[in-house]
C-alpha cells in the first residue's frame, strides 16, 4: 500500500504540465505518469516495450476510475488513509532533497581511491575453504559414524546422504561448498584450522545445531577484485557516509526531545 501511494504521488507531482494521452471522465491521464511509471519498473527488471507502455496505459486508466468510485465514499478522509498519503509525501520530499545533497557534494575519484585501499588492506588476501559436514543430534552417533568413516573415508559421503541431518547439504553428501571461515559458528571454524585438505576432524565438533562430522576438501585464495569491479558499491558506500555525516550534523543542530 505505502510503495503504490508513492508511486502515485511521484506521478502527479511529475505530471502536473505532461501531454495529455487519455483522459478519465475529465480527468487527465499524462505521457509523463506512464513514462514516470515506466521508469519505475523498468528499475524493478521489467523490459521496456510497447506492450508494457500500453499495459502502464491502461494500468493508469483502471487506477484513476477506481480513485473515482473511492472518492465518493469517505475513504479519502480516512485518518489512517491520511496518515500513509502524510508518510508517502515525506518519503518523496527527503529522498529528493537526499538526491539533491548528493548531487551537489559529488563523490570524488580519490574518495573512491582511497576507499578502495582501505577496504584492500583491510581484507587482503583470503582465504576460502570448501566443506563437507555430517550432523546429528548426539555425541554417540557421531562418534560411531566418525569411526566408520575413519576406516573408509570413501564412505564419507554415502553417511552424509544416509544420516545427516541438514538435509540440504545431504543430498550432496554432505558438501557445504565455498566460504570463508567467518561463515560458521567458532566451534565450527576452530575444528578447521589445524586441518589439511582431505583430512577429518579427529572428534566431532559440537554446536547449537547438534554434533558434526567435519572434513576439509580443499582451499583456495581470494584476491581483493581490481578497483573497476567494485567501484559502484564503493561509491554508494560513500554516499551513504555521507548522508549519515549530514544527517548527524543536522541532528545537532535540532532540538530533539524524546
Amino acid at each position: 500500500m505505502k510503495k503504490l501511494i508513492i508511486m502515485l504521488f511521484m506521478l502527479s507531482i511529475t505530471s502536473a504540465f505532461s501531454k495529455n494521452i487519455a483522459t478519465v471522465d475529465g480527468v487527465p491521464i499524462t505521457q509523463n505518469s506512464v513514462d514516470q511509471f515506466i521508469e519505475l519498473l523498468v528499475a524493478q527488471g521489467a523490459q521496456e516495450s510497447d506492450q508494457l507502455r500500453e499495459q502502464v496505459k491502461q494500468e493508469l486508466i483502471n487506477r484513476q476510475i477506481l480513485i473515482k468510485e473511492a472518492e465518493k465514499s469517505d475513504i479519502p478522509k480516512r485518518k489512517d488513509v491520511q496518515a500513509e498519503i502524510d508518510l508517502a509525501k515525506n518519503s518523496i520530499i527527503v529522498r529528493t532533497f537526499l538526491n539533491e545533497y548528493i548531487n551537489k557534494h559529488p563523490i570524488s575519484e580519490s574518495s573512491v581511491k582511497n576507499e578502495y585501499d582501505r577496504l584492500k588492506k583491510e581484507q587482503s588476501i583470503k582465504r576460502e575453504f570448501k566443506l563437507s559436514h555430517i550432523l546429528v543430534d548426539t555425541e554417540n552417533r557421531a562418534n560411531e559414524l566418525l569411526g566408520i568413516i575413519k576406516l573408509d573415508v570413501n564412505k564419507f559421503k554415502n553417511i552424509a546422504k544416509e544420516n545427516s541431518k541438514d538435509t540440504a547439504s545431504a543430498i550432496n553428501g554432505g558438501d557445504l561448498g565455498w566460504g570463508s571461515l567467518e561463515n560458521y559458528v567458532k566451534s565450527f571454524s576452530d575444528s578447521i584450522k589445524d586441518l589439511s585438505i582431505g583430512e577429518i576432524v579427529q572428534k566431532p565438533v559440537k554446536t547449537q545445531f547438534g554434533w558434526h562430522i567435519i572434513q576439509l576438501n580443499d582451499i583456495r585464495t581470494v584476491e581483493f577484485p581490481d578497483l573497476d569491479q567494485v567501484k559502484p558499491q564503493i561509491e554508494e558506500i560513500l554516499k551513504q557516509k555521507l548522508i549519515s555525516e549530514y544527517q548527524k550534523e543536522l541532528r545537532n543542530k535540532s532540538k530533539v526531545n524524546t
